[in-house]
């Protein structure tokens, strides 16, 4: 299991993920400093809110693409039946690919911290609580795509299943909401489009309750901010990592 797990950290090395990775968040970094001196009010906390959100989308990112191509490239070369043919188990597997990712991402979300906190944060305790949210939506977006990349036989089409979930996991409260409003009508199709996203809302993971910038500025409205985020890490990334173990235990080789 170590020996996987160096090996990932090693071909994320080889492939640049950490300086290309740096090298956008730094530019993003750049431009949220630049659109941030021509505010008025509030210069620093639009910054650091700008740099902190591009941030966490380009990790984001960077972590689908790698996780979803790397595990198809071990499929492709036949890197995953030289592994199996050693006493390893094929959950044991699983669990090393996600460790070793999970590893990675923590050592991307580092350099972030860092950035940011240097930029200035408004509330020390909401900063706290975006770091912890981060590095857990990391976790979950890791175990995301190697399910994707575990389930779908193509790389491509891993990393576009993956994003789609992402996305739509981002922007829920944006959908709930808006189905809600007065704009939508009463006719029948509406009513049912509005239970549809109650019940996706409620079985999808809400990505949308982690990393929220305002906490740098503003802090938590309430310790149910936490609780939020912390149990739908503790329920879906071992979920999605059993889900992974399940399907690769199904394929044959």
């Amino acid at each position: 299991m170590l020996t996987n797990i160096r090996y990932i950290l090693i071909t994320a090395l080889r492939d640049w993920l950490f300086i290309g990775l740096m090298i956008g968040v730094l530019v993003a970094t750049a431009i949220s400093a630049t659109l941030g001196s021509t505010a008025f009010l509030e210069e620093k906390e639009m910054t650091v809110t700008f740099a902190a959100g591009s941030s966490r989308l380009i990790i984001m990112v960077g972590l689908i693409v790698f996780v979803c191509f790397h595990i198809r490239n071990a499929f492709d070369t036949k890197e995953i039946d030289v592994i199996l043919s050693r006493p390893i188990s094929r959950s044991n597997l699983v669990i090393a690919y996600w460790l070793g990712f999970a590893f990675v991402a923590f050592l991307l979300i580092i350099p972030v911290i860092g950035i940011v906190a240097m930029i200035g944060v408004g509330n020390w305790q909401g900063f706290a609580g975006w770091a912890v949210s981060l590095l857990l939506e990391t976790f979950m977006v890791v175990a995301l795509a190697l399910f994707s990349a575990f389930t779908l036989r193509s790389a491509v089409t891993a990393v576009i299943a993956c994003m789609g979930f992402y996305v739509l996991s981002r922007m829920m409260a944006f959908f709930v909401i808006t189905s809600q409003s007065g704009m939508v009508g009463g006719e029948v199709k509406y009513v049912l489009m509005r239970y549809a996203l109650k019940v996706i809302s409620t079985v999808v993971p809400r990505l949308d309750f982690f990393a929220k910038t305002q906490w740098l500025v503003y802090g938590f409205d309430s310790s149910q901010d936490w609780i939020v985020f912390l149990v739908q890490a503790v329920i879906f990334v071992p979920l999605l990592v059993l889900a992974s173990i399940a399907d690769f235990r199904r394929k044959q080789f």
